[in-house]
């Protein structure tokens, strides 16, 4: 945190402004708390497949239940989703050329159709193949 280093002390991974990672969400909506949108909304709107049919609010009931495999898939596809975003927010600001970014879609496709559980599979049911901005 920059305790013994002046150069990390306003650049260290607590502090929201800076290089050393980002908030994908704080810095979408420019820092702005009432600027943010949902992740499952962002990540539809760029054609990505969003949640399947369970959210963050079901998370408590589900672990009370013994659902843990479904929280599991339920946190893994969230995961796919933020990255998936990521890539598409680095794509419009231009860090990422199209080939790059085509690359690394079909790269994340790949990865996740060689899983092969039931998750992954009806992920990628759910992420058409020439969606808009993909």
């Amino acid at each position: 945190m920059g305790r013994g280093d002046r150069a990390f002390n306003y650049n260290n991974y607590i502090s929201r402004y800076h290089k050393r990672h980002l908030d994908l969400m704080d810095l979408m909506a420019f820092f702005q708390p009432r600027a943010n949108a949902p992740l499952d909304d962002v990540a539809k709107l760029c054609g990505f497949p969003g949640k399947l049919g369970f959210d963050g609010s079901e998370v408590w009931a589900a672990w009370q239940a013994g659902g843990i495999a479904r929280i599991r898939d339920y946190c893994e596809t969230d995961v796919a989703n933020t990255y998936l975003v990521f890539l598409r927010f680095q794509r419009l600001r231009g860090v990422m050329d199209e080939a790059q970014y085509r690359r690394e879609i079909d790269l994340v496709r790949a990865t996740l159709a060689r899983g092969g559980e039931a998750h992954w599979r009806q992920y990628l049911d759910a992420w058409p193949v020439a969606a808009p901005g993909q």
